[in-house]
């Protein structure tokens, strides 16, 4: 069984933010779009039937696959050929900062989408690595750069192509906005890392994290929004 402490202190803290967030999924149909190594994927499969579609193959050899789920190789094409109507969740999570059709994707989920059904979405905030920027990395220049409207990057993934929030809805208008949280308001201006993989620290830092992630003072500054959509 593979288990959360196996990751990088940060990316375990954004898996317990974001399925706490996500709360309870028990019995849907499930749609992961960019599943990566298939964590979140694994997790949901355990109460749900999971479809997870990721493009890179590296991805795929490191694959989670404690419960079962299908896993598909491909990119949007591989939604275009799926029924519509046809999943009560979609996942798309850090994923459409690394796509160049980003209207192209979020036209295709809301399209395979139950009416009522939910997409979540997790995305950058540009204002939130601003504050990483200029607090935690002490780069005034990468800051001045964001706040000028230039795309960052990720070392994995190349450029980070940020967008609003409010596009997805003008991308696709059947979705309707009904939650909006920030994830990660705290970790990224955090400078003793040496506690960051400690359980007891992980703990304080997730109670905290969601107690203000719906306080708009605070989600505007978050490193990640995680925006929830109803299909009307």
């Amino acid at each position: 069984m593979r288990k959360l402490s196996e990751l990088t202190d940060w990316d375990r803290l954004l898996k317990r933010i974001l399925w706490t967030q996500l709360g309870d999924i028990k019995g849907k149909k499930i749609l992961d779009f960019g599943s990566g190594e298939g964590i979140t994927a694994n997790h949901f499969a355990k109460d749900n039937e999971v479809v997870a579609v990721e493009p890179w193959e590296e991805m795929l050899q490191n694959r989670w696959q404690d419960y079962e789920y299908l896993q598909i190789q491909g990119d949007v094409s591989a939604i275009a050929e799926m029924e519509n109507d046809s999943f009560d969740m979609v996942f798309c999570h850090n994923v459409l900062e690394y796509i160049d059709d980003k209207a192209q994707v979020i036209k295709e989920l809301c399209r395979v989408l139950k009416p009522g059904g939910q997409l979540s979405l997790v995305k950058h905030n540009r204002a939130g690595r601003v504050m990483q920027m200029a607090v935690l990395l002490d780069d005034f220049d990468k800051a001045h750069d964001l706040l000028d409207g230039k795309d960052s990057a990720a070392s994995k993934f190349g450029a980070i192509r940020y967008y609003e929030d409010a596009s997805v809805t003008d991308w696709a208008p059947a979705l309707r906005l009904v939650e909006s949280f920030g994830i990660r308001t705290f970790w990224d201006l955090q400078q003793k890392q040496e506690k960051h993989g400690l359980d007891e620290w992980q703990d304080k830092m997730v109670a905290l994290e969601m107690r203000v992630s719906q306080i708009e003072e605070f989600r505007a500054v978050a490193f990640f929004h995680h925006l929830v959509f109803v299909k009307e």
